[in-house]
């Protein structure tokens, strides 16, 4: 498919998904704070201000199965998938996530330290800036980074939220940055369904992979509240590879059009 007939594919959906009609009531006035540990224990925060009942101190635990350990849009343990686990310690505007992982059916873990800082700017806009330590090991083969990143996010009334992320790596030198947009629907009372479509580019951040736009995802996630604590999801996702040329650039070998899945669980101390 041609890189043209790839963007009017992801726009298609994205005009698709924003514009279906729908009975559910949106989640974005419902919830008070969306919280998602993603892969490499990625926190992305949506909502940091709580409700008048919740106390100034939280903490939650995160548990997680996928089927591919997919960052930047590569398949990073080449079909294999990897579990998590992860809490996060938050006061007031400051959230503290230790995020650790280990590969199945390969030697490969992970371990990330995640700080983020939230602040909201103007009523629509919030910005949260953070610092990740990592630490990974491969076939007796150890290495670590720094990252900071930045994180807008945009209401867009009720409708619809816009994303931004972009991260930086000491040890890469390099910058890595996604666009998103995001879509809530509050089916009932305990279940809620979130839509997202993502473009990622590259600026170095893949040292070995091409610059530019690199990649687009479609994902569908359904969250279903248990009890008042504990929350169980489950999602699935698409990405599709923008510009992959393994010839030139070893880093887009991992780089496919791919489909893959995952099974969580939070709950709320």
């Amino acid at each position: 498919m041609s890189l043209l007939n790839k963007k009017d594919f992801f726009c298609t959906i994205v005009l698709s998904c924003l514009s279906a009609p729908v009975t559910a009531e949106s989640t974005e006035e419902q919830d008070s704070r969306d919280v998602e540990i993603g892969a490499g224990g990625n926190i992305k925060l949506e909502k940091p201000y709580r409700t008048n009942i919740e106390e100034e101190f939280e903490w939650h635990a995160h548990l997680l199965w996928e089927s591919r350990y997919v960052t930047e849009g590569r398949d990073n343990l080449s079909r294999k998938g990897i579990y998590s686990a992860s809490t996060e310690f938050s006061y007031k505007d400051i959230n503290i996530v230790p995020w650790i992982a280990d590969a199945i059916n390969t030697d490969y873990s992970e371990f990330n330290l995640n700080i983020v800082y939230g602040i909201k700017l103007l009523d629509n806009l919030e910005v949260f800036v953070g610092y990740n330590h990592i630490q990974s090991r491969e076939s007796d083969i150890n290495s670590n980074d720094n990252e900071i990143s930045l994180d807008l996010v945009y209401f867009y009334g009720k409708e619809f939220q816009i994303v931004t992320n972009i991260y930086y790596s000491f040890d890469a030198e390099g910058t890595f940055a996604e666009v998103a947009i995001k879509k809530g629907y509050r089916i009932d009372s305990a279940l809620s369904i979130n839509l997202r479509a993502v473009l990622g580019f590259n600026s170095g951040y893949v040292i070995d992979g091409h610059n530019g736009i690199n990649h687009g995802q479609l994902l569908a996630r359904a969250s279903y509240q248990v009890i008042k604590e504990m929350e169980i999801y489950v999602y699935t996702g698409y990405s599709q590879a923008i510009n992959r040329d393994s010839n030139r650039y070893t880093g887009d070998e991992l780089l496919r059009d791919l489909f893959w899945g995952g099974v969580g669980m939070s709950y709320r101390f």
